[in-house]
Protein backbone atom coordinates (compact mmCIF):
# COMPACT_ATOMS: atom_id res chain seq x y z
CA UNK A 1 0.00 0.00 0.00
CA UNK A 2 2.82 2.41 0.89
CA UNK A 3 4.59 1.66 -2.41
CA UNK A 4 1.36 2.24 -4.34
CA UNK A 5 0.87 5.57 -2.58
CA UNK A 6 4.42 6.61 -3.46
CA UNK A 7 3.91 5.73 -7.11
CA UNK A 8 0.71 7.77 -7.21
CA UNK A 9 2.43 10.71 -5.56
CA UNK A 10 5.28 10.67 -8.06
CA UNK A 11 2.82 10.33 -10.92
CA UNK A 12 0.86 13.29 -9.57
CA UNK A 13 3.94 15.50 -9.42
CA UNK A 14 4.92 14.44 -12.93
CA UNK A 15 1.47 15.12 -14.34
CA UNK A 16 1.15 18.55 -12.75
CA UNK A 17 4.61 19.58 -13.98
CA UNK A 18 3.98 18.45 -17.55
CA UNK A 19 0.52 19.97 -17.63
CA UNK A 20 1.78 23.35 -16.53
CA UNK A 21 4.75 23.16 -18.92
CA UNK A 22 2.59 22.30 -21.93
CA UNK A 23 0.00 24.85 -20.91
CA UNK A 24 2.62 27.57 -20.62
CA UNK A 25 3.90 26.79 -24.10
CA UNK A 26 0.37 26.89 -25.52
CA UNK A 27 -0.51 30.11 -23.73
CA UNK A 28 2.53 31.93 -25.04
CA UNK A 29 2.30 30.51 -28.54
CA UNK A 30 5.66 28.76 -28.15
CA UNK A 31 6.70 26.00 -30.53
CA UNK A 32 8.11 22.93 -28.78
CA UNK A 33 10.69 22.62 -31.56
CA UNK A 34 12.34 25.62 -29.90
CA UNK A 35 13.53 23.28 -27.14
CA UNK A 36 16.90 23.06 -28.88
CA UNK A 37 17.47 26.66 -27.83
CA UNK A 38 15.15 26.98 -24.82
CA UNK A 39 15.90 24.44 -22.06
CA UNK A 40 12.54 25.17 -20.41
CA UNK A 41 10.90 23.13 -23.19
CA UNK A 42 13.32 20.20 -23.25
CA UNK A 43 11.08 17.92 -21.19
CA UNK A 44 7.97 18.79 -23.20
CA UNK A 45 9.73 17.95 -26.46
CA UNK A 46 10.99 14.65 -25.04
CA UNK A 47 7.56 13.73 -23.66
CA UNK A 48 5.61 13.83 -26.92
CA UNK A 49 5.20 10.88 -29.30
CA UNK A 50 3.68 10.73 -32.78
CA UNK A 51 2.33 7.17 -32.67
CA UNK A 52 1.28 4.48 -30.17
CA UNK A 53 3.82 1.92 -29.01
CA UNK A 54 3.47 -1.39 -30.95
CA UNK A 55 2.91 -3.28 -27.70
CA UNK A 56 -0.56 -1.71 -27.37
CA UNK A 57 -1.91 -3.51 -30.42
CA UNK A 58 -5.65 -2.96 -30.94
CA UNK A 59 -5.93 -1.26 -27.55
CA UNK A 60 -4.32 1.79 -29.13
CA UNK A 61 -7.63 2.44 -30.88
CA UNK A 62 -9.57 2.81 -27.64
CA UNK A 63 -8.23 6.28 -26.88
CA UNK A 64 -6.11 6.78 -30.01
CA UNK A 65 -9.18 7.96 -31.92
CA UNK A 66 -9.27 11.06 -29.72
CA UNK A 67 -5.80 12.29 -30.69
CA UNK A 68 -6.02 15.95 -31.67
CA UNK A 69 -8.01 18.96 -30.49
CA UNK A 70 -11.73 19.03 -29.69
CA UNK A 71 -13.89 22.09 -29.08
CA UNK A 72 -16.40 21.60 -26.31
CA UNK A 73 -19.59 22.98 -24.81
CA UNK A 74 -19.66 22.03 -21.12
CA UNK A 75 -22.61 21.79 -18.73
CA UNK A 76 -22.18 21.24 -14.98
CA UNK A 77 -25.01 20.27 -12.60
CA UNK A 78 -24.55 21.11 -8.91
CA UNK A 79 -26.19 19.32 -5.99
CA UNK A 80 -28.67 22.17 -5.54
CA UNK A 81 -29.79 22.03 -9.17
CA UNK A 82 -27.76 24.96 -10.45
CA UNK A 83 -26.63 24.61 -14.07
CA UNK A 84 -23.36 26.18 -15.22
CA UNK A 85 -22.40 26.36 -18.88
CA UNK A 86 -18.98 27.09 -20.35
CA UNK A 87 -16.86 26.38 -23.41
CA UNK A 88 -13.35 25.09 -23.90
CA UNK A 89 -11.17 22.55 -25.61
CA UNK A 90 -9.82 19.07 -24.96
CA UNK A 91 -6.42 18.20 -26.44
CA UNK A 92 -5.15 14.58 -26.63
CA UNK A 93 -1.68 13.36 -27.59
CA UNK A 94 0.55 10.29 -27.36
CA UNK A 95 3.39 10.61 -24.83
CA UNK A 96 6.21 8.55 -23.28
CA UNK A 97 7.23 6.71 -26.47
CA UNK A 98 3.58 6.08 -27.29
CA UNK A 99 2.91 3.98 -24.19
CA UNK A 100 0.40 6.47 -22.79
CA UNK A 101 -1.95 9.26 -23.80
CA UNK A 102 -2.03 12.57 -21.99
CA UNK A 103 -4.75 15.15 -22.42
CA UNK A 104 -5.33 18.74 -21.38
CA UNK A 105 -8.89 19.72 -20.40
CA UNK A 106 -9.34 23.47 -20.79
CA UNK A 107 -12.19 25.82 -19.86
CA UNK A 108 -11.96 29.20 -21.54
CA UNK A 109 -12.04 32.46 -19.54
CA UNK A 110 -15.51 33.95 -19.21
CA UNK A 111 -17.50 36.53 -17.29
CA UNK A 112 -17.56 34.08 -14.38
CA UNK A 113 -13.77 33.57 -14.27
CA UNK A 114 -10.88 35.70 -15.51
CA UNK A 115 -8.38 32.89 -16.07
CA UNK A 116 -8.72 29.68 -17.99
CA UNK A 117 -9.02 26.40 -16.11
CA UNK A 118 -6.76 23.49 -16.97
CA UNK A 119 -6.62 19.88 -15.78
CA UNK A 120 -4.65 16.96 -17.18
CA UNK A 121 -5.15 13.21 -17.45
CA UNK A 122 -2.67 10.39 -18.08
CA UNK A 123 -4.08 7.16 -19.58
CA UNK A 124 -2.19 3.89 -20.06
CA UNK A 125 -3.19 0.29 -20.73
CA UNK A 126 -2.39 -2.40 -18.16
CA UNK A 127 -1.99 -5.68 -20.04
CA UNK A 128 -2.20 -7.74 -16.84
CA UNK A 129 -5.66 -6.54 -15.87
CA UNK A 130 -6.79 -5.82 -19.43
CA UNK A 131 -7.97 -2.35 -18.43
CA UNK A 132 -6.98 1.27 -18.94
CA UNK A 133 -5.70 3.13 -15.87
CA UNK A 134 -6.63 6.80 -15.83
CA UNK A 135 -5.37 9.48 -13.43
CA UNK A 136 -6.79 13.00 -13.54
CA UNK A 137 -4.88 15.85 -11.90
CA UNK A 138 -6.59 19.13 -10.96
CA UNK A 139 -3.85 21.43 -9.55
CA UNK A 140 -6.19 24.41 -9.15
CA UNK A 141 -8.50 22.53 -6.77
CA UNK A 142 -5.88 20.18 -5.28
CA UNK A 143 -7.76 17.11 -6.53
CA UNK A 144 -6.79 13.72 -7.96
CA UNK A 145 -9.14 11.15 -9.47
CA UNK A 146 -8.09 7.59 -10.39
CA UNK A 147 -10.31 5.37 -12.54
CA UNK A 148 -10.07 2.13 -14.53
CA UNK A 149 -12.06 0.64 -17.38
CA UNK A 150 -12.16 0.41 -21.13
CA UNK A 151 -14.27 0.15 -24.25
CA UNK A 152 -17.85 -1.11 -24.08
CA UNK A 153 -18.80 -1.81 -27.66
CA UNK A 154 -17.68 0.39 -30.54
CA UNK A 155 -18.98 3.78 -29.44
CA UNK A 156 -18.70 3.81 -25.64
CA UNK A 157 -15.92 3.86 -23.02
CA UNK A 158 -16.68 3.49 -19.31
CA UNK A 159 -14.26 4.27 -16.47
CA UNK A 160 -15.00 3.71 -12.77
CA UNK A 161 -13.31 4.88 -9.60
CA UNK A 162 -12.85 2.38 -6.76
CA UNK A 163 -13.60 4.27 -3.55
CA UNK A 164 -14.03 2.07 -0.49
CA UNK A 165 -16.55 4.35 1.29
CA UNK A 166 -19.38 3.73 -1.16
CA UNK A 167 -18.72 6.94 -3.08
CA UNK A 168 -17.91 6.27 -6.71
CA UNK A 169 -17.33 8.19 -9.91
CA UNK A 170 -18.19 7.05 -13.42
CA UNK A 171 -16.80 8.67 -16.52
CA UNK A 172 -18.46 7.71 -19.79
CA UNK A 173 -17.42 8.68 -23.30
CA UNK A 174 -20.47 7.92 -25.44
CA UNK A 175 -21.82 8.39 -28.95
CA UNK A 176 -18.22 8.31 -30.18
CA UNK A 177 -17.94 9.28 -33.84
CA UNK A 178 -14.97 10.46 -35.95
CA UNK A 179 -15.96 14.11 -35.47
CA UNK A 180 -17.93 14.16 -32.19
CA UNK A 181 -18.55 12.50 -28.82
CA UNK A 182 -20.12 13.15 -25.43
CA UNK A 183 -18.46 13.01 -22.02
CA UNK A 184 -20.51 12.32 -18.87
CA UNK A 185 -19.27 12.56 -15.29
CA UNK A 186 -21.54 10.84 -12.75
CA UNK A 187 -21.34 10.25 -9.01
CA UNK A 188 -22.82 7.58 -6.75
CA UNK A 189 -23.12 7.50 -2.96
CA UNK A 190 -24.63 4.02 -2.70
CA UNK A 191 -21.97 1.85 -4.34
CA UNK A 192 -23.25 2.28 -7.88
CA UNK A 193 -26.96 1.56 -7.32
CA UNK A 194 -27.96 5.06 -8.39
CA UNK A 195 -26.05 7.79 -10.21
CA UNK A 196 -26.26 11.59 -10.33
CA UNK A 197 -25.12 13.43 -13.45
CA UNK A 198 -22.47 16.01 -12.49
CA UNK A 199 -21.29 17.12 -15.93
CA UNK A 200 -22.03 16.58 -19.60
CA UNK A 201 -19.71 17.86 -22.33
CA UNK A 202 -20.41 17.82 -26.07
CA UNK A 203 -17.21 17.68 -28.11
CA UNK A 204 -16.59 18.49 -31.80
CA UNK A 205 -13.33 17.73 -33.56
CA UNK A 206 -11.37 20.79 -34.66
CA UNK A 207 -10.55 20.24 -38.30
CA UNK A 208 -12.20 18.14 -40.98
CA UNK A 209 -10.55 14.72 -40.76
CA UNK A 210 -9.67 12.38 -37.90
CA UNK A 211 -6.10 11.01 -37.68
CA UNK A 212 -5.45 7.28 -37.73
CA UNK A 213 -4.99 5.84 -34.21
Amino acid sequence: MKEHHTVRLLASVFLMWTSLSIGDAAATGSDTTASTTDPRLDMVAELKALDPHPSLGDQAKVFGRFIGTWDGEYTEFSNDGKVTRSSGEWVFGWVMDGRAIQDLFVIHPSAARNERYMGTTLRYFDAKSGTWNVTFIDPENDAIETLTGGAVGEDRIVLLSANADGKQRRWSLVDIRPDSWVFRDEASRDGGKTWRLREEDHMKRRGASAPAP
